[in-house]
């Protein structure tokens, strides 16, 4: 997971439940990607909106330019979706 990140890669980890994906990749975000590293943490439920998690990484963003958002200079940011299968389509 480490490697995928720091080379722009996209995740996806996939298991049963109570294998110890979520601790571990907060592990991981939290402790072992380095200062040039931030996450947004989102967790998904029966209730998620398109609204609520365009809003969750809009607060997050700074602002670059006119109309453009982005992590701040010199950092990067990685979106972490805990439940992706809960949200209500």
């Amino acid at each position: 997971m480490t490697t995928l990140l720091n080379n722009d890669h996209h995740v996806l980890i996939a298991g049963p439940t109570g294998t110890g994906k979520t601790i571990n990749s907060n592990q991981l975000l939290t402790y072992g990607m380095g200062e040039t590293y931030q996450y947004i943490p989102i967790t998904f439920s029966a209730q998620t909106s398109v609204n609520l998690t365009q809003d969750s990484i809009d607060f997050k963003l700074e602002k670059i330019k006119r109309g453009v958002f982005g992590a701040p200079v010199g950092k990067k940011y990685i979106v972490f979706v805990d439940d992706l299968n809960m949200p209500k389509k």
